[in-house]
């Protein structure tokens, strides 16, 4: 493995293990057994690497979005595999969840690739929801109630990490994954009686 690819890993650890705050870029040179001067070549801060890491994060989104058929959450032959992908991206990257607040207060540049996505997984999931419910698979919605929905989906996928974090509660994959459950239970509230049909095959198979 290469030594920026070392560097990110080791962040990734200690980010997830004790947060972002906690973290310095020499305790993860010394987890990497690497000199500061050598972490410094690579990255020029830790600002840098959590943006870094940012980005595999969204890589590893892309890639399941190209592996499902369709990557939207509310489709009766998939919704599973993207809650299982959901739990996955949630452990594997539970700080940038978990600290994103003071991440986008303290970095501007993250800042603002973080409300880019932000708009167009807003939008992703008002198009993914609008052709679910042209394909029956959902309940009708307004438009109005549709855009409210998407913004709940997303509120419930991003920031249940955070409530965690203000809750005081033990972060654990269980606990995390409670918040898979509640989109899961999201989705089946507005399944239509096609869309549960298609889920009990799913099920059964």
């Amino acid at each position: 493995m290469k030594t920026k690819d070392r560097i990110l890993e080791a962040a990734l650890e200690l980010f997830n293990e004790k947060g972002t705050t906690e973290i310095s870029t020499h305790h993860i040179a010394t987890k990497c057994g690497i000199s500061p001067g050598n972490l410094y070549y690579h990255f020029s801060n830790k600002e840098e690497i959590i943006r870094e890491l940012f980005h595999k994060a969204l890589a590893f989104i892309n890639v399941q979005e190209k592996t499902l058929s369709s990557p939207n959450v509310v489709n009766g032959s998939s919704i599973e595999q993207s809650l299982a992908f959901l739990s996955t991206l949630n452990w594997r990257y539970r700080f940038l969840k978990r600290d994103l607040p003071l991440l986008l207060i303290n970095d501007q540049q993250l800042r603002e690739l973080f409300h880019t996505i932000h708009q167009q997984q807003v939008e992703n999931l008002r198009r993914d929801l609008s052709k679910s419910i042209e394909d029956g698979i959902i309940q009708e919605f307004s438009g109005t109630d549709l855009n409210q929905l998407s913004k709940i989906f997303w509120l419930v996928a991003l920031f249940w990490p955070t409530f965690l974090e203000v809750s005081g509660d033990e972060f654990s994959k269980k606990n995390l994954d409670e918040g898979v459950g509640l989109v899961r239970l999201l989705v089946n509230l507005i399944l239509s009686d096609k869309g549960k049909q298609q889920v009990h095959l799913e099920e059964s198979r």
